[in-house]
């Protein structure tokens, strides 16, 4: 999966505004605003959201596909979407389909209501069955002190994401801060570019040679913005603790 990087310009624009009619005002807000554009290929996507969005982070809030009328009546028709939960060690599934988005108790077209929530640090399967489509989230940005910049990863399989709206090294990078790893843990990315697509960078933790991709030693833990991956707890250190660093002064 390929986004457009998070519009800070934009961002930062709204905050120098915000600062302006701080000064004026002596009201001040820790909220910054962004938006992120993201390409959901044809077939599978591993995507995820790292904004707070309103009213929340449910799909039928990021991806809504209600029957009221254009733009928004039936554009996802045939999509599904799958979210694992390491609760119950299985997928939270939904579905859209036309002769579902306008019966009675079908929110927002999903056939589950669309209640699976993309929380920043969550990751989401999305199967789109027609042509290349582009989406946007609009949302608040996490940082410091929001509950969304620590995720719990229980040992085994975890579909999960940076809670930080930008993308690069997981591990050097001093935002993200991918260093809590124990001994075998490793890292699976999707590549939905692929012909056919197919699991690309993986990589696994050493002890002493910290992380590989593919037996090669280097820190090449990456992710693009917007995108989630496979974190598999190996279970050498019980439940691992992930608290990512952001944030952004007006």
């Amino acid at each position: 999966m390929r986004t457009k990087t998070l519009a800070l310009s934009a961002l930062l624009g709204m905050l120098g505004s915000a600062s302006l009619l701080a000064q004026s005002t002596n009201v001040y807000s820790i909220n910054a605003v962004g938006y992120i554009n993201v390409t959901i290929y044809p077939g599978f996507n591993l995507i995820s959201c790292p904004l707070i969005c309103s009213p929340n982070n449910s799909l039928g809030t990021l991806l809504p596909n209600g029957g009221g009328g254009l733009p928004t009546s039936n554009q996802y028709s045939g999509w599904a979407v799958w979210q694992w939960s390491p609760a119950i060690t299985n997928y939270l599934q939904d579905s859209a389909n036309a002769k579902q988005a306008n019966k009675n108790g079908y929110t927002n077209g999903w056939i589950s209501g669309g209640t699976i929530a993309l929380n920043p640090g969550l990751g989401m399967w999305v199967q789109n069955p027609g042509a290349l489509t582009n989406v946007t989230f609009v949302g608040q940005v996490p940082q410091n002190g929001s509950a969304y910049l620590t995720n719990v990863l229980p040992v085994g399989f975890n579909m999960v994401s940076s809670a930080v709206p930008m993308d690069g090294d997981l591990v050097t990078n001093t935002n993200t801060l991918v260093t809590f790893a124990g001994a075998s843990d490793e890292v699976y990315y999707w590549d939905p570019t692929a012909s056919p697509q197919a699991y690309g960078q993986s990589s696994l933790y050493n002890t002493k040679k910290g992380w590989a991709a593919n037996g090669s030693a280097g820190d090449v833990t990456t992710t693009n913005l917007a995108e989630a991956f496979w974190y598999f707890n190996a279970g050498a250190n019980g439940t691992e603790t992930w608290t990512e660093n952001f944030s952004i002064n007006p």
